[in-house]
């Protein structure tokens, strides 16, 4: 079955479901938005046909910009998250067959929903608490970033823990500029002489403020 075919048999009930649950979308992939934060669902065709892979996102408003320049946070595209989670238990994807039995496609459907609902909303719960799972981390985290993420959250989000360390500043420098300075010094530290990461100039800027 080509992958359009298999689309076309599930996007209507997981459109259904999706916006059951308070989600906008199309197709296969349906967001919400908080005060604070970007959220995305989607299922993703695999590149050669014959199966699929479904995940999650989180984009904190906060972060206006990546490696490649500006975002624009009203069509941010779910490849543009700070934060990608997979459904698995580690951050390697998951991946499902489809088949030319549509009735086999929806219980994948299924199966792959009940993975979301019981993945996924927790974790976007943890960024809708208040304090949100962001404002739980602190410096000394980073040093067993994977580890105390997996405990924190229950999942394992597709960064490093430099890359995470930026992305943490960026969100606190104006929230709580010490806390924002001690995560800029931490990923400043992390960085050979020869790195050439793109955060290293907002670490600097903001341990100047």
């Amino acid at each position: 079955m080509i992958g359009a075919e298999f689309k076309k048999q599930i996007a209507k009930s997981f459109g259904q479901e999706m916006r059951k649950l308070g989600f906008k979308g199309t197709g296969l992939q349906y967001f919400q938005e908080t005060e604070d934060f970007l959220f995305a669902v989607y299922i993703e065709l695999g590149r050669w046909g014959g199966h699929c892979t479904a995940g999650f996102a989180v984009h904190p408003k906060e972060i206006k910009k990546d490696s490649e320049g500006k975002l624009n946070l009203k069509k941010l595209k779910i490849y543009e998250y700070e934060f990608k989670m997979g459904l698995s238990k580690h951050s390697k994807e998951q991946w499902w067959k489809y088949t030319d039995e549509e009735k086999i496609n929806h219980q994948t459907l299924s199966e792959i929903l009940q993975l979301i609902k019981t993945k996924t909303f927790p974790v976007f719960d943890l960024f809708r608490s208040k304090p949100n799972l962001l404002e739980l981390f602190k410096v000394s985290d980073l040093k067993d970033f994977y580890k105390v993420c997996k405990k924190k959250a229950g999942i394992t989000i597709d960064t490093t823990e430099t890359r995470f360390a930026w992305a943490l500043a960026i969100y606190f420098e104006r929230k709580n500029l010490s806390k924002a300075k001690q995560f800029a010094k931490y990923g400043l530290s992390d960085l050979e002489e020869d790195d050439t990461f793109f955060g290293r100039r907002d670490f600097k800027r903001i341990l100047l403020r």
